[in-house]
């Protein structure tokens, strides 16, 4: 398995970029917070953060990359709330990491769309998941 290293996030703006990743059968992909972090324990999209001179479609792409492992091969933006950029992605390369192995986040899982009433996760982010199944 290829670890990616995380650089420093230098020029962070208060810009985020979030994707909702499909797979074949039309499942999620969620991210579980650490205890630690903002929000913590709740399930979350990958994403985050752009740098200073990034492009929205880059920042998801590293974002998703450093967080999950996987090469988003398609980005389709489905939302821009301002600060906020969400898109969605159903071709990538590569394998989420071992839960062990996820450098930011305590666990992940592939869920349905209509599970995710029963998971601890923002209205926001319930909204971005319905656009993208449109």
């Amino acid at each position: 398995m290829i670890r990616v290293t995380i650089s420093p996030k230098r020029g962070d703006t208060k810009q985020i970029s979030k994707v909702v990743v499909l797979n074949d059968k039309g499942e999620v992909l969620l991210l579980q917070r650490k205890k630690d972090q903002p929000f913590p324990r709740k399930w979350d999209l990958p994403g985050g953060h752009l740098i200073v001179g990034e492009t929205w479609e880059d920042g998801a792409k590293r974002e998703t990359k450093e967080e999950t492992n996987l090469d988003l091969k398609t980005l389709e933006l489905i939302l821009d709330k301002g600060k906020n950029r969400y898109f969605k992605s159903t071709e990538w390369d590569g394998e989420v990491f071992r839960v062990e192995e996820l450098p930011e986040h305590d666990d992940y899982m592939w869920v349905h769309p209509d599970n995710l009433s029963d998971l601890d996760i923002t209205q926001v982010y319930l909204k971005v998941i319905n656009h993208a199944l449109d």
